[in-house]
């Protein structure tokens, strides 16, 4: 068969591709020959060598690449005619594959055509080819999240709807701060009677070095797909570690996609234990919803970020000012127990005309956490330079008076010394009324602290 004469009546970039079979898999993939444009385009600086020589294997040229190799099998062996777009790392473009099975093969090889649609921008259309149910499905979990009062609720939901689509015993959005060296399961969904073991059960401190490895092993791909034992001695080799994990957990399979958004890696999809034999559709699905779900969660990053720089004091990572009126405009109509403890640093102007701003500012530093040692799971504000209030809800005068007992054995301990003032209420509705109590209360103490000190 003329296989250049066939290449060169496509006007996109194509190639011919041939898949050396075995009994069940497959073995060698080459690249047999290509049109002009795909010639040409080795003159790309993502491909290792630069020169096309016809039937050479596609490693030649390519870093090893599974869901490639899946592609071509399918659409080879199989004669599944498949389609992909995607965003190549190595290529930094974004690419419309079609894989295209021939009739023609031989004892040995099967073969089938590779066309590519190169573009520098992303056109959504093209994404737009699964089966339409299939499509419908996946925009109905995914758009969601774009008009959502309770992100985390709609995020369970989609990650739950994208589980059951792909078939699978466990899906999962890990985010990754690699700036911080920290990891979030923003959620998660498992097949209870799943046997592989949850994400989540073996997150300690070693898996960080886990995941931060991912990458180097998605290379220059979106992703990862493991779905047989060829993709798991090509891990094993690829990364032990990894492979050797997935196997002591009982998991047989697994697609891991990057989650992006404008080219800044935000975490991972991962999808476990899922059905193989749609693997090109979950793939394709996949594509299309991490691209969605990276614009979402990223935005929905920003937010919180923005919300709590809002509401946290910088200098002391606990509430700021801003948090105390919205907090008190929010309980007054809980009509709730209300206890509330107004405290002011003494000594911080002493400290700052003594040994300067910075000294004086790990003096406030040393109060917040002082007050998140015995407050804690309370809400500790900072109300103004040295000023602080607590808010307790449905505790009896009794418990204050413990807090209170613990802050003054604590607060020694750190260096730090308050004036404090308290007051409570049986009905939270009254809280601008106990919060000018405590402070009244609070300035009197203070007034015997200096009258103390002067003696």
């Amino acid at each position: 068969m003329n296989f250049k004469e066939i290449c060169n009546s496509i006007n996109n970039v194509c190639c011919v591709i041939s898949v050396k079979k075995t009994n069940d898999s497959y073995d060698e993939i080459r690249i047999v020959d290509g049109n002009e444009k795909y010639i040409a385009s080795f003159n790309m600086d993502t491909y290792k060598e630069h020169q096309f020589i016809p039937n050479s294997i596609y490693t030649k040229y390519l870093e090893r690449n599974l869901n490639f190799e899946e592609y071509c099998y399918r659409s080879a062996v199989k004669k599944e005619l498949l389609h992909s777009y995607a965003y190549p790392e190595h290529f930094k473009m974004w690419l419309h594959m079609l894989f295209i099975p021939l009739e023609y093969e031989t004892k040995e090889l099967s073969y089938c055509l590779y066309i590519m649609e190169i573009n520098d921008v992303f056109e959504p259309e093209k994404l737009a080819n699964t089966k339409n149910d299939t499509e419908n499905k996946i925009l109905a979990a995914t758009l969601q999240l774009a008009n959502t009062s309770d992100f985390e609720k709609s995020i369970k939901n989609v990650t739950k709807e994208i589980r059951k689509l792909c078939f699978a015993s466990f899906c999962c959005i890990l985010l990754l701060d690699e700036e911080k060296e920290e990891l979030k399961i923003l959620a998660s969904d498992r097949d209870l009677n799943s046997k592989s073991k949850h994400l989540i059960d073996y997150n300690d401190d070693s898996f960080y070095d886990l995941v931060v490895s991912w990458d180097d092993t998605i290379g220059n791909s979106n992703c990862i797909i493991i779905n047989d034992n060829k993709g798991m001695e090509y891990l094993k080799d690829k990364n032990y570690k990894w492979y050797e994990s997935l196997s002591k957990n009982n998991i047989n399979s697994l697609v891991l996609f990057r989650l992006k958004s404008n080219n800044n890696q935000i975490g991972y999809m991962w999808v476990s234990d899922f059905k193989v034999d749609n693997t090109p559709l979950i793939k394709e699905m996949l594509e299309i919803t991490t691209f969605i779900l990276g614009s979402e969660i990223a935005n929905h990053l920003l937010v919180d970020k923005l919300t709590k720089l809002s509401s946290i004091d910088l200098l002391t990572g606990i509430y700021n000012r801003n948090k105390l009126n919205n907090y008190m405009d929010e309980i007054k109509e809980s009509n709730e127990s209300i206890a509330l403890v107004f405290l002011d640093i003494n000594g911080l102007k002493v400290v700052n005309d003594k040994d300067g701003h910075l000294a004086g500012d790990n003096l406030i530093k040393r109060a917040a956490n002082t007050l998140k040692n015995v407050f804690k799971n309370k809400y500790i504000f900072r109300a103004g330079g040295d000023e602080f209030v607590v808010i307790i809800k449905n505790e009896s005068e009794a418990e204050i008076k413990k807090y209170l007992d613990k802050l003054n054995i604590v607060s020694k301990n750190n260096n730090v010394s308050f004036s404090v003032g308290y007051s409570i209420t049986e009905n939270s509705c009254d809280i601008d009324k106990i919060l000018k109590e405590a402070d009244s209360q609070m300035y009197i103490n203070k007034r015997k602290y200096y009258e103390l000190k002067k003696q």
